[in-house]
């Protein structure tokens, strides 16, 4: 059995590879996914296709090279937190912004059942919002 680390930087890789049937495989069928109010689609979402139509989906549509960078993973028996940085630039206004992140993971038998996120949501927030110029006035 893969340990929960393992777990979650396969994770990591499904994401950047786009695999959408490996993070499906990997989240328990009732996962919880919490992400910061002032995030894009933030908010708490439930279960797979929830979570892909609601905040997956979205950030294929409005950001350009959004990468999401961990440089550390840390584990904490059922917990796991990886450490890292967002990137991207988003499409409606063209500007750019780096956030540093904690996600933090709750595998129970080999399934991610909670994802919780920690980010600075004020830069991502910039990065989205048109200056008087991009707005016509």
């Amino acid at each position: 059995m893969k340990s929960n680390i393992e777990i979650i930087k396969e994770l990591y890789l499904d994401f950047s590879n786009g695999n959408t049937e490996g993070i499906k495989e990997k989240f328990h069928p009732e996962i919880e996914w919490a992400q910061m109010k002032g995030f894009p689609n933030g908010g708490f979402h439930i279960g797979f296709e929830n979570i892909n139509k609601n905040v997956f989906e979205g950030f294929n549509q409005n950001w350009t090279n959004w990468i999401v960078d961990v440089n550390e993973y840390v584990d904490a028996n059922e917990s796991v937190f990886a450490i890292g940085k967002y990137e991207g630039t988003y499409n409606e206004t063209g500007k750019s912004f780096q956030a540093e992140f904690v996600h933090r993971y709750v595998v129970e038998k080999g399934k991610i059942t909670k994802f919780t996120q920690y980010t600075d949501t004020h830069l991502i927030a910039e990065a989205m919002r048109k200056n008087a110029s991009q707005t016509g006035a």
